[in-house]
């Protein structure tokens, strides 16, 4: 399964699956409607990320798979990106209700 650490694939990421950042044990987690969790805002997020030295562990087409890995066993995935695509993905998540 890829991983990454990169804000902006971890922001799309959770755009695209409607969740949210959030902490749960001061760990990081990406919460959907109703699942447990104080929800918080990306700057927290990304500093319990580096506070734990983990990456978030991904599949785009079973976000429920989603898990934070430490870093030192992340599997990068470079793929081809369509910037406008991302970008009107990103939007239209972001402006369903939450």
């Amino acid at each position: 399964m890829p991983s990454t650490r990169d804000r902006g694939d971890v922001i799309h990421f959770a755009g695209r699956h409607r969740l949210s950042p959030a902490l749960r044990d001061d760990a990081p987690a990406l919460v959907a409607q109703g699942e447990p969790g104080e929800r918080c805002g990306w700057e927290p997020f990304f500093r319990a990320m580096d506070r734990h030295r983990v990456a978030l562990a991904y599949d785009d087409d079973e976000p429920a798979t989603r898990r934070f890995v430490p870093r030192d066993e992340a599997q990068p995935e470079r793929r081809p990106l369509r910037p406008m695509e991302e970008v009107r993905r990103f939007l239209r998540a972001l402006r369903r209700d939450p």
